[in-house]
């Protein structure tokens, strides 16, 4: 019972889109049944058949991680390389995150824009930085009233 519990956490996690669409048996989705095969049958191909099969599997697998472990250490040249690549990456992003940041902001505006604490600094542009004064003292005026007798208390 111990191996099929992350085998149904495995299937759980990659038919649950599909069922959550509520249409995976439906007309016109036939991409379910050919998905549901090709990982049934994937799934059927890595199972062992038995505990010496199960055996050489998990050797295989403990051995496939110390070839990756020690990659670096039988091809330096190759890691050095890889290392650089990444690195020149990382600098294509950072400039090209820098490029958008810059486009945005001349977008935006002159970028004289701050960065203030002030709540009404933070506001909107389109509610303006104070109040428009629109009202007139007929609507500032309240349409209810208090009683004048106390009588209703």
């Amino acid at each position: 019972m111990e191996l099929f519990l992350p085998i149904y956490y495995f299937v759980i996690a990659i038919f649950r889109p599909s069922l959550e669409q509520k249409k995976c048996f439906g007309k016109g989705n036939p991409m379910f049944l050919i998905r549901t095969a090709f990982w049934l049958s994937l799934l059927i191909l890595l199972l062992p058949t038995d505990e010496q099969d199960q055996r050489v599997m998990y050797g295989n697998a403990e051995s496939a991680v110390k070839d990756l472990r020690t990659f670096c250490t039988r091809n330096p040249d190759i890691c050095e390389a890889s290392k650089s690549a990444a690195h020149t990456f990382g600098q294509k992003a950072q400039f090209g995150a820098k490029m958008v940041m810059n486009f945005i902001q001349d977008k935006a505006g002159d970028g004289s824009q701050t960065v203030s604490s002030n709540a009404s600094a933070r506001r909107p542009s389109f509610l303006g930085s104070s109040s428009q004064n629109t009202l007139t003292d007929d609507d500032l005026k309240p349409v209810w009233s208090i009683p004048a007798n106390d009588a209703g208390i």
